[in-house]
């Protein structure tokens, strides 16, 4: 059976070649400076999200430092309570001694009991309070090394960051270069369309095609158009408008 497709002439075939590399390689610088760039954003973005931790745990220092001035202020006023009550109970056992009848000796002596009553409440309540006081104590201990740790880290990424920093302002003026160089095989009528593209997509303003289809908004390609392709054209997806070259590994 004799193929109803003619035979792409040797030139063709060559200057698609040519137009479908230089493409790939545009492509590539840009999706590379996309990733040089995405590093240098990405770490001051990093080292704030980190120093932003370090603050959020001392807020939780904070927090539990002002439970720890509520429970000492709680101890006092018992500690307070209970030494008026001893002054009390000090002053009753005197009344104790000069009571004139039973009555009011009973009397006196009842209240001494509530006193002393009231006062092994106090004093267990204050041994309660302390205990919370040394538990929240020991958890500060534990924010305030969380805390030099948050720090450490947010430290350690700017550090990392500026070591690699002047490394990849370099990187980007190489693909800039690399990029300018590379740009030349869009011929000046479509400068205008490409850059739109690029400055629109970035890295996506090019997409290869996958079989028939681009790969970017994966709507076939129409058959004149693959011909334009192959012929070493330079083709804008009618549907997505990126501009479009045939990888050879999936061709």
């Amino acid at each position: 059976m004799v193929s109803r497709l003619a035979p792409i002439a040797i030139s063709e075939f060559f200057n698609m070649s040519t137009t479908a590399a230089s493409l790939k390689a545009l492509h590539h610088l840009y999706l590379r400076l996309h990733d040089v760039n995405l590093k240098l954003e990405q770490g001051p973005k990093r080292i704030k999200l980190k120093e932003q931790f370090a603050l959020q745990q001392e807020d939780k220092l904070k927090a539990v430092q002002e439970q720890i001035t509520q429970l000492k202020k709680q101890v006092q006023q018992k500690n307070l309570d209970l030494q008026s009550n001893e002054a009390k109970i000090l002053d009753l056992k005197g009344k104790l001694n000069s009571a004139t009848s039973n009555k009011e000796f009973d009397i006196i002596k009842g209240q001494i009991a509530a006193d002393q009553m009231a006062n092994s409440v106090l004093e267990d309540e204050i041994l309660e309070l302390m205990d919370k006081i040394d538990a929240k104590e020991g958890e500060a201990k534990s924010w305030e090394e969380k805390i030099k740790a948050a720090h450490d880290e947010a430290k350690k990424a700017e550090q990392e960051f500026e070591s690699v920093k002047d490394a990849l302002d370099e990187e980007i003026a190489e693909c800039n270069s690399a990029i300018a160089d590379a740009e030349q095989i869009i011929p000046a009528d479509l400068k205008v369309q490409f850059e739109r593209l690029v400055r629109s997509h970035g890295a996506g303003a090019l997409a290869n095609v996958a079989g028939k289809f681009c790969s970017a908004c994966n709507v076939m390609i129409e058959p004149q158009r693959r011909v334009e392709l192959n012929s070493g054209r330079l083709v804008f997806c009618k549907s997505c408008g990126r501009l479009l070259y045939q990888d050879e590994a999936s061709e």
